[in-house]
């Protein structure tokens, strides 16, 4: 029977655009691993951690003969959410999670929906829902809207993110890549950040601090330090109570949607108000290329506010020692934000922190 027969004209219609969509969507492994954004985003085998030495005039140990390491992975990628995107979706790829949806769902404040809208056709999705909050900085948003392929959806009002996002997931069709619950998050940190850690600064690393937001990043890399170099001490870094760091969550926010062992990889917690975040980025902007975002302040502060907290015979104890925090993304993402949180001068070079 024909399919003019078969359908009226509207009910045809929608069908011959599910069938293209589960078309396209069928995609072998082979197909994957031969996409151009699939290979660029793949840290399988990358050297993508380098690495900036602050000068003497950042760092306040130097006297302890304690060396001062930024971490950075976005000259090799747009920023480390693309890390964990990469695992968590070849993970459900190769697990067949995909086999019947044309629509994926992430719920972000920017980085990991951006990952997802780059990677996402690569897998066979060619719709991409991005739930982010309000507040998201424009030129993130912006970034996305640019993207044909991706609707993005803005939360107000009493609903939560989260609750936005699994509301959407439920539509036919339709996945939801939840990074606050998939392990895949974890286990790209531990299989490919953590070795790129030690790889970096060496081991001589007695400390390094990592701002906390779906608390994937800390745990991987803690998880794998505590297995390979378990001397090192981890640092979970988050901001004040109350207080927003874009790509980072306070304590009840972190207690709202996080649910991986992060407490299990982390030695101590330091919390960071977020104006001092913002003048730590803008301080690194004085040293380090390319320019740091809020959450690389915000690691930072909480690395310092560590060894400030040692005794004098406890920092002589880490003379000839390396110490390190990671730098998640680019702070040219956050011109809104920066302009609006701190004076003209303030965090440049002479000025009080």
């Amino acid at each position: 029977m024909l399919l003019e027969e078969a359908f009226p004209y509207q009910e045809k219609r929608t069908f011959v655009l599910f069938f293209r969509k589960e078309i396209l969507m069928k995609r072998t492994l082979e197909q994957v691993y031969g996409d151009p954004i699939f290979q660029s985003l793949d840290p399988r085998g990358k050297r993508f951690l380098s690495v900036a030495w602050l000068p003497p005039r950042l760092n306040l140990f130097a006297s302890y003969g304690i060396e001062v390491a930024a971490l950075i992975p976005f000259k090799t990628f747009p920023h480390i959410k693309s890390i964990p995107t990469f695992q968590m979706m070849l993970e459900d790829f190769q697990n067949g999670l995909y086999d019947d949806k044309h629509t994926i769902v992430v719920d972000s404040s920017g980085n990991t929906a951006h990952a997802v809208a780059r990677i996402a056709p690569a897998f066979g999705f060619r719709e991409i829902k991005t739930i982010m909050a309000a507040d998201v900085p424009e030129s993130k948003k912006g970034i996305l809207a640019a993207l044909s392929s991706v609707d993005v959806h803005s939360v107000r009002g009493g609903k939560s993110v989260a609750q936005e996002a699994l509301e959407e997931a439920q539509k036919p069709g339709h996945y939801h890549l939840n990074q606050y619950s998939h392990m895949g998050n974890v286990r790209a940190h531990e299989l490919y950040t953590g070795p790129e850690v030690l790889r970096s600064v060496g081991d001589s690393i007695a400390v390094i601090a990592v701002a906390m937001g779906s608390g994937g990043t800390v745990t991987g890399i803690g998880r794998f330090l505590k297995r390979k170099h378990p001397e090192t001490v981890v640092i979970g870094v988050r901001p004040a109570i109350g207080e927003q760091v874009p790509g980072a969550r306070d304590r009840l926010r972190m207690e709202e949607v996080v649910t991986f062992p992060w407490k299990e990889a982390v030695d101590a917690v330091v919390e960071i108000s977020r104006k001092e975040s913002f003048n730590r980025m803008r301080q690194l902007w004085s040293a380090v290329e390319p320019q740091p975002g809020p959450t690389s302040g915000l690691a930072w502060g909480g690395l310092e506010q560590h060894l400030g907290s040692l005794t004098p015979d406890a920092l002589e104890s880490l003379r000839g020692k390396r110490v390190a925090f990671i730098c998640p993304d680019d702070g040219r993402f956050y011109t809104e934000r920066t302009t609006g949180e701190l004076d003209p001068d303030q965090g440049f070079e002479g000025t009080e922190r």
